[in-house]
């Protein structure tokens, strides 16, 4: 028999007992609210995490990739965006029952326990891919605990995130050895293929790179990849995701690798420019067959020209003003200036600038295609142009002076109504011109005297197309669209009609009949000692600008821009996305109110000392005796400062360089500056 007493110390005992072990279990949960409390899954951490910028063409396909700020490259995509074979065999590989628990595997903590206590050292894990992933987040050294705190933020994990966006994250942040982070990185590095195409080898080869990134790098280590891979694929088979067959055969097949370099190597001097407007990338204008086209005729053209030549071409889409394609050169790795962007560089137009000093005559209706101007020896201020070949023409139309391009009608339009208006017509057409292109070249900017570049000419010539509308040139279609009217239209169909290869055939189609010519207008230029050749136009769709000479200035007999630079825009404005079949509508004819008077020959000018002359100094100075081609009242200056009546007559003027001036007594006035050394 138990006594009464006895049955009081039990029951006290068991009390105790289970005091004890509530004590314990509260204490437990307290403990594990708090550990979770205090390590709430990295959420901020991944929503912030900065990808690879990646510039792609029009199409959307990359055209360039660049490393993220931490120097990786990460190119994060979706999960329906890798290979099935992927997710499987990282799931085999690295966490079996991933689909099944909350985050920690219970089963694989006590497996991974007994081993580990059996062989006295760490010889398995129990990290699942929740872990991991928290592990990626918020990298620590690898203590007790951290493990901890993996688990507790694990736990969370599906608070926030499904299964597939864990496996989604944990793919994409995966490290693949060396700077790659993230599976689609590694398959363009290893594979050259984005995720989506890797096959059950690759596949399985990746998956196994994470355990260990720097060892089992397939690139310098092979066999210990394969060696992985093979267990992956085992793995895989063991979970039932593959058969037998399928496992032996994909075992058999080596390491494939097709090495590709994730910087860009295509349209280079575009993805630099486009870069740097915007350094997260995007999707831009460019088009990538439509460059490699043109990239081809370029090299094809370049065949006929001199050693050493540089070229470059812009092509502008008039309705968006997207640049689709630009060539800023031959040969990007050029150790000689291939990095240099012809596309931009600062060189003389010659007389592609012409057509906009017509198109401000026309708009102010001074001018139509009818207005007689003379083609005839004058002086400019002691300036005496030519023509390109040296001949004049006597009384030709503007149409005609057009066409043919000649200089002394268009400098006799400019002076009438205001070179420097001419300048801000082309500027504001698009046209940047280096300095004040008529504060440094006077009249002599109708020539092409002035700095500008092809991109910028090109832009100002799809104004044209756009009937008068300069539009901001755009390298991305969600930038801003900035328009303002600048040309009457139908000014700009004149200067269509009258440039167009229907009406000045180009060499390239000159034995076509219109039919089967394609419609452009266009303008060649050639400055001065043939540096430069510039042949610029558009169809009504699309600007196309195309520059040929040498970066180093030397100039050329073959750089003329007629032969140099016209025969590649003509097969360009032949391409089929360029191509256009039809004309546009004819002009409007408009009613000339202040017609542009002929140029009388016997302009005022300084005939002692030439304008230009280069002279050497005897003794002290160099005796200047000037002259002008007027008798009567005159005044003179030397360098701003007026000349008496015997020092109009002679005097010594010492080394450098000299401006004399003339003034007539009803105001006009004549220039010369020379230079004495």
């Amino acid at each position: 028999m138990i006594g009464f007493g006895m049955l009081t110390r039990v029951f006290f005992k068991r009390r105790c007992l289970l005091a004890l072990v509530f004590l314990l279990l509260t204490g437990l949960a307290s403990w594990l609210n708090w550990h979770l409390v205090s390590n709430p899954f990295p959420i901020e951490q991944l929503e912030s995490l900065h990808s690879s910028p990646v510039l792609f063409d029009a199409r959307g396909h990359a055209l360039s990739r660049s490393l993220t700020e931490k120097e990786q490259w990460r190119l994060p995509v979706s999960l329906e965006d890798m290979s099935p074979w992927l997710r499987k065999a990282t799931i085999a590989v690295e966490d079996e029952r991933f689909a099944g628990h909350p985050g920690v595997d219970f089963v694989s903590i006590g497996r991974a326990s007994l081993q580990n206590l059996c062989a006295g050292r760490v010889v398995s894990g129990a990290s699942t891919l929740d872990m991991q992933l928290c592990r990626m987040l918020d990298p620590r050294p690898r203590t007790l605990g951290a493990k901890l705190s993996e688990a507790a933020r694990a736990w969370q994990a599906d608070t926030w995130l499904s299964k597939e966006e864990i496996l989604e994250a944990y793919l994409n942040l995966a490290p693949y050895g060396g700077n790659l982070q993230g599976a689609e990185a590694a398959s363009l590095r290893y594979f050259g293929k984005s995720a989506e195409e890797l096959s059950l080898p690759e596949a399985a080869l990746l998956a196994g790179i994470p355990q260990s990134p720097a060892r089992l790098r397939p690139d310098r280590y092979p066999e210990a990849a394969k060696k992985r891979r093979n267990k992956v694929l085992s793995r895989m088979q063991a979970e039932g995701m593959i058969s037998r067959e399928d496992a032996l055969d994909a075992m058999s097949q080596p390491v494939g690798l097709e090495p590709r370099n994730l910087t860009a190597s295509f349209a280079r001097h575009f993805v630099h420019d486009a870069l740097i407007k915007r350094p997260d990338g995007g999707r831009s204008f460019l088009d990538a067959q439509l460059q490699s086209e043109i990239g081809r005729l370029a090299k094809e053209r370049a065949v006929s020209l001199p050693v050493g030549t540089d070229l470059a071409v812009a092509v502008i889409e008039i309705e968006t003003g997207g640049l689709v394609a630009m060539l800023g050169g031959l040969d990007f790795n050029d150790p000689l200036g291939g990095q240099v962007n012809a596309a931009k560089a600062w060189r003389s137009p010659g007389s592609a600038l012409k057509p906009f000093v017509y198109a401000t005559a026309a708009t102010e209706r001074r001018l139509d295609e009818n207005t007689v101007l003379s083609d005839a020896p004058a002086a400019f201020a002691g300036w005496n142009p030519e023509n390109f070949d040296r001949t004049f023409s006597g009384e030709v139309t503007a149409g005609e002076a057009l066409r043919t391009s000649l200089n002394l009608p268009a400098l006799q339009v400019s002076r009438e109504v205001g070179a420097a208006k001419s300048a801000g017509i082309a500027e504001a057409c698009g046209v940047r011109f280096r300095g004040d292109p008529v504060g440094q070249g006077g009249l002599a900017f109708v020539l092409g005297a002035v700095e500008t570049n092809l991109l910028d000419l090109t832009n100002a010539y799809a104004t044209l197309g756009r009937n008068g509308v300069r539009r901001n040139l755009r390298y991305f279609p969600d930038e801003p669209v900035v328009e303002v009217p600048i040309l009457d239209p139908q000014v700009c169909a004149w200067l269509g009609r009258e440039l167009s290869s229907w009406v000045l055939s180009s060499s390239v189609f000159e034995n076509l009949s219109i039919d089967s010519t394609p419609w452009f207008m266009r303008k060649t230029g050639t400055s001065s000692g043939r540096r430069d050749a510039w042949t610029v136009g558009h169809n009504g769709k699309y600007a196309v600008g195309v520059w040929v000479g040498r970066l180093s200035g030397m100039g050329d007999q073959a750089y003329v821009g007629s032969r140099a630079a016209e025969p590649l825009l003509a097969r360009i404005f032949d391409l089929p996305r360029i191509r256009r079949a039809d004309a546009p509508n004819d002009p409007i004819a408009w009613v000339v109110e202040t017609p542009i008077p002929i140029t009388q020959t016997d302009l005022f000018s300084i005939e002692r000392p030439e304008s230009g002359a280069v002279y050497r100094r005897v003794n002290e100075g160099f005796v200047i005796r000037p002259k002008a081609n007027r008798s009567g009242e005159l005044q003179w200056f030397l360098n701003g400062r007026p000349l008496d009546s015997g020092q109009a007559r002679r005097m010594m003027v010492g080394s450098g360089r000299h401006e004399l001036l003339c003034l007539t007594e009803n105001g006009e006035y004549a220039l010369s500056r020379f230079q004495v050394y």
